[in-house]
């Protein structure tokens, strides 16, 4: 128990000290003070489990929901949902260095398709 203890502990240690994936961090901060809903990385990136496995790992590790770097580190999981593919096409459109979160103005939310 304690050797498991301890290595949670140097695990989170070293999920702290990493650096932010790149761009993640900035991008969310420059959407939110453009009013955007941001919560977490989940806002442009899938995620493979559900939010609520998310939440669940979050309040078991006592940290706040959506610090993705705590589990995931450097790794932020690459899969992105709709919006992310919209950027990362916008950016190869407008030939730009990086995304700005500002087109996030011009991107349509798909409807979701009508039940049977």
């Amino acid at each position: 128990m304690k050797t498991t203890l301890a290595g949670l502990a140097a695990a989170f240690g070293l999920a702290c000290l990493a650096a932010p994936a790149q761009a993640t961090e900035p991008m969310q901060k420059q959407a939110k003070k453009l009013g955007f809903p941001v919560q977490n990385c989940l806002y442009c990136h899938a995620t493979p489990h559900s939010e609520a496995v998310m939440l669940d790992r979050a309040r078991q590790y006592r940290v706040p929901a959506g610090n993705c770097l705590v589990c995931h580190g450097n790794d932020i999981p690459g899969t992105l949902n709709d919006r992310g593919h919209w950027l990362v096409a916008e950016k190869e459109r407008r030939k730009a260095k990086e995304a700005d979160m500002a087109w996030l103005k011009d991107y349509v939310e798909k409807k979701p398709a009508a039940k049977k």
